[in-house]
C-alpha cells in the first residue's frame, strides 16, 4: 500500500477507535443514587471514591443526587431521574405490600439502639405505662417511631391505644419535645439523639431490647436490578467496603452527622450508637423481613404481608 494511503487508513482506524471509545463512555451504565442526609452507607460512601472504583471494574459509573428528604428521593426514583435510594425496612415492607417496582439489594443491619422511646423532661414519665393518656410524637403512621411504640407496648403487655400519637415532621421533633408539647417521642437517629441529649430526658426503651426487624435498607428500581445486575453487584461490594471502613473507624458516622449540621452534643450521642454492617438479602434476611411484615399486619399498618422474596436481589450468590 502507498505510504499516503497507509497513513490515511491508520488515521481512519484511529478515528474510528476514538469515536467508538467516546460512544462506549457515553453509553456506560450509570448508577444514579438519590442519597439522604443521614449517615447510612449510600450517603457516606459518596465522598470516598469506593463506588467509582468498584463500578469502573465493570465499565460503569455513579452519579449522586442529593441530599434529598426521603419523600423527594422516592419521587426522584419513581420519576425515572434516579435508580436507587435508602429507607427503613418498615417502609420497604409497606412499598412491597403495595406491589411497588422497588427491590432491595443491601441490608444495613445494626443492633437497634439508635431507635427508641424517650420521655420529655418535666413530663413525670418514668415508664411506658405512664404514657397512658399522654401524647407521644412519632414520625408517621406505620413508620419507625410508630412501629417501635407498638412493639414496645406489646412486649410490655400494655395497650398502645391508650396513647395519643402525634405525627411530627423532622423539624418539629426537638421543639415539641423540649417545650412539653409531647410527653415522649418514639423515633430514631438524629431525633432520638437530640432527645437523649436533652437535659432531664429519660430513655424508656431502645429497639435493641425488643424483637425488632427494623433496620436500614438500600433499594433500587426493579428495572435497573434486572438489566444491570453486574453493576448492582459492584455497588453492593462497595457498600460492604464502606461498612468495613466504618467498623475500623466508627467516628466517620458522627462526622457525617456533623457534616449535615449536627451539634457536638448530638454527635456525641450518635457516636454511642451501633455501627451497622452491610448484609445480603439472603434467606436469613428474607425471613427477618417476613417477620416484620407479620408484625406490620398485627399492628394494623398493612392488611396483608407481602412475600419479601419477590422484592429482593440476593447479591451474595
Amino acid at each position: 500500500m502507498h505510504s499516503s494511503l497507509r497513513r490515511t487508513a491508520v488515521a481512519a482506524s484511529l478515528g474510528f477507535l476514538i469515536s467508538s471509545g467516546a460512544a462506549l463512555a457515553e453509553d456506560a451504565v450509570t448508577f444514579r443514587a438519590a442519597y439522604l442526609p443521614t449517615a447510612n452507607y449510600l450517603t457516606t460512601v459518596r465522598t470516598t471514591g469506593i463506588l467509582e472504583k468498584e463500578l469502573a471494574k465493570v465499565g460503569a459509573k455513579v452519579e449522586f443526587i442529593g441530599p434529598l428528604d426521603p419523600f423527594s428521593a422516592y419521587n426522584t426514583v419513581t420519576s425515572g431521574s434516579a435508580d436507587a435510594s435508602s429507607t427503613g425496612t418498615g417502609y420497604f415492607v409497606n412499598l412491597s405490600a403495595q406491589k411497588s417496582d422497588w427491590v432491595a439489594f443491601a441490608l444495613e443491619k445494626y443492633s437497634g439502639n439508635s431507635q427508641g422511646i424517650v420521655a420529655a423532661p418535666g413530663s413525670g414519665v418514668t415508664a411506658l405505662k405512664d404514657l397512658y393518656g399522654k401524647k407521644v410524637g412519632i414520625d408517621g403512621e406505620g413508620a419507625t417511631g410508630d412501629y417501635i411504640l407498638n412493639l414496645a407496648f406489646k412486649e410490655a403487655g400494655l395497650d398502645v391505644s391508650k396513647v395519643e400519637k402525634v405525627t411530627l415532621d423532622t423539624s418539629s421533633f426537638a421543639s415539641a419535645f423540649a417545650s412539653g408539647q409531647v410527653a415522649a417521642i418514639a423515633s430514631y437517629d438524629q431525633n432520638l439523639a437530640n432527645a437523649i441529649a436533652t437535659e432531664g430526658a429519660k430513655v424508656l426503651v431502645t429497639a435493641d431490647q425488643l424483637p425488632t426487624a427494623n433496620w436500614s435498607i438500600h433499594i433500587v428500581s426493579r428495572e435497573f436490578a434486572e438489566k444491570h445486575r453486574e453493576a448492582l453487584k459492584a455497588v453492593y461490594d462497595g457498600l460492604v467496603e464502606e461498612a468495613a471502613r466504618a467498623q475500623a473507624n466508627p467516628a466517620l458516622i458522627p462526622d457525617a452527622y456533623r457534616e449535615f449540621g449536627a451539634s457536638e452534643g448530638l454527635a456525641k450521642v450518635v457516636a454511642g450508637f451501633d455501627t451497622p454492617k452491610i448484609l445480603p438479602l439472603d434467606v436469613t434476611a428474607v425471613a427477618d423481613l417476613n417477620r416484620l411484615g407479620a408484625q406490620y399486619v398485627e399492628f394494623g399498618f398493612i392488611e396483608k404481608a407481602p412475600d419479601i422474596a419477590d422484592y429482593v436481589v440476593d447479591l451474595s450468590k
